[in-house]
């Protein structure tokens, strides 16, 4: 055992992997360090990330550095080296090289970035972080039926986005249309009930129309994209049950939920006060009495 342990250690190499270890080791827990201490003094946000993922990839770039001056000897049985494990290697990582070109796609492509709100592989979530391997994503939705969080951190390989289209709800224009639909009663007065559903979603909406509109149009002028028309619009249709009144407005990604809430409130109360002219419609079912059978 002595003389195995003697004949290792007295090896070239043996050295050279020590020096590469304890190299690795070191640059470690200087970026470790550095972090630490960036995410201690930088205030804003999105500059502390920005300088986290700066200092990883100064990290990768040393460490490489390290083993190229280390192994210098050795880079001359690169080409050879690289023959013989090219194809095995390939063929055992490719969902990590698919990865790693979909974090190039990702990056350069600037198809999202952190803060975004994106749908990846069936996920709905806030984009908190982008790694070479994976997007971190904070998830809403599935079965918290809402757009708000329901608290499961979901880790996707960027793979994903060389083979699955990227929703992006937040990018260059953080808005989305939405709508709701209010049934209104067939005998009601749904001239006064259309005007109540365009007053309320205009009130609503009026405290966000000004940076809508300012961020659309740089949208346009940016994009091949029709200039649409941002403003509140109910359509009315109508079967044998009742009325719909269908209200469409823009709302931003982050207040759909909060936004409903406003408008079928306001709209319920405005019912209220109309003095029976408008009423919520409502699903019945009359049950007919059967005629007595008549025996003979």
């Amino acid at each position: 055992m002595t003389e195995i342990l003697h004949d290792l250690t007295a090896h070239p190499m043996f050295g050279k992997l020590l020096g590469l270890m304890l190299s690795l080791l070191f640059i470690l827990l200087l970026v470790r360090f550095v972090q630490m201490f960036a995410n201690n003094n930088i205030k804003n946000k999105e500059l502390r990330y920005k300088t986290r993922k700066a200092l990883s990839l100064a990290g990768y770039v040393l460490g490489l550095l390290a083993a190229i001056a280390i192994f210098s000897n050795q880079l001359s049985n690169l080409p050879v080296l690289i023959g013989l494990l090219g194809v095995g290697v390939g063929f055992a990582l490719r969902e990590l090289i698919q990865s790693l070109f979909g974090w190039l796609v990702v990056t350069f492509g600037n198809l999202y970035k952190p803060g975004d709100r994106i749908k990846l592989g069936g996920v709905m979530g806030d984009v908190m972080d982008i790694s070479p391997l994976t997007t971190t994503v904070m998830e809403c939705g599935d079965w918290v039926k809402s757009d708000l969080y329901n608290g499961r951190v979901v880790y996707l390989p960027n793979n994903i986005v060389l083979r699955e289209q990227v929703q992006n709800y937040s990018v260059d224009f953080p808005f989305l249309w939405d709508e709701i639909v209010v049934p209104v009663r067939t005998d009601c007065d749904h001239r006064l009930a259309r005007s109540i559903v365009y007053e309320v979603g205009a009130r609503v909406q009026s405290d966000t129309m000004a940076t809508a509109r300012e961020l659309w149009a740089s949208f346009v002028r940016h994009h091949r994209a029709e200039d649409s028309s941002l403003d509140v619009v109910v359509t009315l249709s109508f079967d044998a049950n009742w009325i719909e009144l269908t209200l469409r407005y823009v709302v931003d990604y982050r207040m759909r939920l909060a936004t409903k809430d406003k408008l079928f409130s306001a709209i319920l109360v405005e019912f209220e006060q109309s003095e029976g002219r408008v009423k919520i419609a409502q699903r019945s079912l009359l049950v007919s009495e059967f005629p007595a059978r008549v025996w003979p």
